[in-house]
């Protein structure tokens, strides 16, 4: 079997660009469905990530002119969008994995409403799968919200984005004890990073906080 090295180099330079955070690096490195596919690759070549790996920063946002905001610890380093005044998103460097909070829920839907409207939702999705869906709580650890329990519906599922498949992991969270789905956040990646996944939303849960 004759080896191809160019393809072999320019795969690995791009895993190598990939795992540095430089995906935008990648795909101008050529052209066409052949940069495509190599990025693709590259993309599946990275490792899982794990949730030793994953650093955290506290990061805020919300609406000045009330003072009402939201308080997370966020994976360092990841680039935040605020998409909303109380929603954010939070994107790696390699743009493999992402998280998306919106820290002020409206509707003061129950939690059981809340997870039922999502799974509605969802069904429309190319390639739509309901991995796991469970109930749990956990303790506030941010000295702000001291005493505070937080109780909650997690969902896992995977659908499919282009020719890959996605692992997202999604959390709907009751913070002030009412039933009610207060916060709603998701990580997102690939079936073998759902360690990491699920690490970056148990950090951003016990560490939340509703300013003032």
């Amino acid at each position: 079997m004759k080896l191809d090295l160019g393809r072999t180099a320019g795969l690995a330079a791009a895993v190598a660009v990939l795992a540095g955070g430089g995906l935008a690096t990648a795909a101008v490195a050529s052209t066409g469905n052949t940069a495509t596919k190599t990025v693709a690759q590259a993309q599946a070549a990275v490792p899982a990530l794990t949730p030793a790996q994953v650093k955290y920063v506290h990061q805020s946002w919300g609406d000045p002119k009330t003072e009402l905001g939201v308080v997370i610890l966020a994976p360092k380093g990841w680039n935040m969008v605020k998409l909303s005044t109380f929603e954010a998103k939070f994107t790696s460097t390699n743009k493999l994995w992402n998280l998306r909070v919106n820290g002020v829920v409206s509707g003061e839907r129950s939690l059981p409403a809340a997870v039922a409207s999502k799974k509605a939702a969802l069904r429309g999705v190319k390639g739509y799968k309901l991995i796991s869906q469970t109930n749990g709580s956990m303790k506030a650890t941010n000295p702000s919200f001291e005493g505070v329990v937080f109780h909650y519906t997690t969902l896992v599922y995977s659908y499919t984005d282009g020719s890959s498949t996605r692992l997202v992991v999604e959390r709907f969270t009751d913070a002030f004890g009412a039933g009610t789905a207060d916060i709603e956040m998701s990580a997102g990646g690939r079936a073998q990073d759902r360690a990491g996944l699920e690490g970056i939303v148990n950090t951003a849960t016990r560490d939340y906080v509703r300013l003032p």
